[in-house]
């Protein structure tokens, strides 16, 4: 198998396993009590009045970092995600989460996070080191055996639980017009992106959705992967002719936008979750997904951004778009010499060139 298949296969697992974690936190009342700690000052999204840290979402990125440093160690040290991997047990005591060798050792640090409560130590311990088979994930697409990539000119972006705050809440609201899930648990998803550190493009998506059906009070998941190589782009979403004319919103979104979209004859629909938004372009239940202001982040994109490019679409700056309407577009990148991982310039997610066309039209004028 080459090094991209190989690296896929390997996203794709773990992203399942990360789901698996997600799953069982949530799953269990006491423990997620338990694990919820609120964000500091510096760390809060300035979008929300409280915005939560889990050690769900802390040990979903070290697991993640650590089982593609097995197989990639070169890679090991170009993992970014969004979490400190700095946790506060009730004691006080600042401990550094990560993934041990032994799940032994892991239930011991976990043990110590969690005031020495071992058995769900152990509990969690199991299911990080769990040998997740590719079989356990749910795609619907072959993987393909046949692309390579350059190892050494990657980088990686992870969000280990994006919409934290739906994922805390859960409270499930539909949009009955378009099927569209406005809050809840199934705007929640586990998002890795590869990118190429020689041109800050995106090049490998996975969006990994744990909680996309429940049957019978268990929740399952669905899986969604794609790649460009040499711009030949191969996904394991079908893309189908859409022109639904619904654009997806943060909650947040200026009003001057939605007017001009609502006078072109748009549904708009207000979601959770800057991964599920995109989502829902690449599955082609929405045209779009515009975003006028500077709130997400790499961690929210680079995944998405990769997927939805293997589709023949992509995500440029907003900003761009509506300065320079008639130049090169701007495609959102990776690449950061600062500490400040925003998309400060907005964006436009977009899965048709002639859905951009459209949006010039209305949003340029």
């Amino acid at each position: 198998m080459k090094d991209g298949s190989r690296l896929l296969s390997i996203l794709l697992k773990v992203s399942e396993k990360a789901a698996n974690i997600a799953r069982v936190c949530r799953h269990n009342d006491a423990l997620f009590k338990l694990l919820v700690q609120e964000k500091s000052e510096e760390e809060k999204n300035s979008r929300f009045f409280q915005d939560f840290k889990t050690l769900a979402d802390v040990l979903i990125q070290e697991t993640i970092k650590h089982d593609i440093g097995l197989e990639f160690p070169e890679l090991s040290k170009v993992v970014q995600g969004e979490e400190n991997n700095t946790f506060s047990n009730a004691m006080g005591e600042s401990i550094v989460v990560e993934v041990c060798s032994t799940i032994e050792e892991t239930t011991q640090l976990l043990a110590k996070v969690m005031s020495n409560d071992s058995a769900t130590a152990e509990f969690l311990a199991t299911e990080v080191h769990k040998d997740v088979q590719f079989s356990d994930i749910p795609i619907v697409a072959e993987l393909p055996l046949d692309f390579d990539i350059n190892i050494y000119d990657l980088g990686i972006w992870i969000d280990p639980i994006d919409s934290t705050a739906d994922y805390i809440n859960g409270e499930e609201k539909v949009d009955d017009a378009t099927g569209v899930h406005l809050s809840g648990l199934q705007c929640v998803t586990v998002l890795i992106g590869v990118y190429l550190k020689s041109t800050g493009i995106p090049v490998v998506g996975v969006i990994n959705q744990p909680f996309y059906t429940n049957v019978d009070s268990q929740w399952k998941g669905n899986c969604y992967w794609g790649f460009l190589e040499n711009d030949v782009g191969k996904c394991s979403i079908v893309k189908e002719p859409n022109n639904k004319r619904i654009i997806v919103l943060s909650r947040v979104e200026d009003d001057n936008v939605k007017s001009k979209l609502l006078n072109a004859g748009f549904t708009l629909v207000e979601a959770a979750g800057a991964g599920y938004k995109i989502l829902n372009v690449a599955l082609g239940q929405a045209d779009a997904y515009i975003l006028s202001k500077g709130s997400t982040y790499k961690w929210d994109t680079c995944g998405p951004q990769a997927l939805i490019r293997s589709l023949g679409g992509g995500i440029i700056e907003f900003q761009s778009f509506i300065d320079n309407p008639d130049s090169n577009y701007t495609d959102v990148k990776y690449l950061s010499t600062t500490n400040n991982f925003s998309n400060s310039n907005g964006l436009v997610a977009y899965r048709n060139f002639e859905t951009l066309q459209i949006l010039k039209s209305i949003l340029c004028e």
